[in-house]
């Protein structure tokens, strides 16, 4: 499943953001540093030798080719609340050294294959 920017008329994401206008060189840490700084973010377990451990909820889109980052992220909170602060507060604002986007995601549902049967 992918992120992307939420159209009128399709469901959203309430607990999670989709930034863009992120530099090439952002790291997870800096997503963190700053968009935990308005509220938590959501964990998840690990799998395999890391199922006791928890890891942020974020994702930082991949050039498919390269695997350098593309400049778009997601990040998910713990409240759906937080998530609309978040907009409010970073949106068209200037972090890392250039302006971000942020909005409420939405699921791209286009992307995923058909169910089966």
């Amino acid at each position: 499943m992918s992120w992307r920017r939420r159209d009128n008329n399709e469901p959203e994401e309430a607990d999670t953001v989709y930034i863009s206008g992120l530099p090439k060189s952002i790291k997870e840490d800096d997503l963190i540093k700053l968009f935990g700084s308005i509220g938590k973010i959501k964990m998840k377990r690990g799998k395999g030798r890391d199922r006791f451990q928890f890891f942020p909820v974020i994702k930082i889109y991949r050039d498919k080719d390269t695997g350098e980052p593309k400049g778009d992220a997601t990040v998910s909170y713990e409240d759906p609340y937080t998530a609309g602060s978040a907009v409010t507060w970073f949106n068209d604002k200037e972090h890392f050294g250039g302006v971000i986007h942020v909005s409420i995601a939405t699921k791209n549902w286009r992307s995923q294959a058909p169910p089966a049967g």
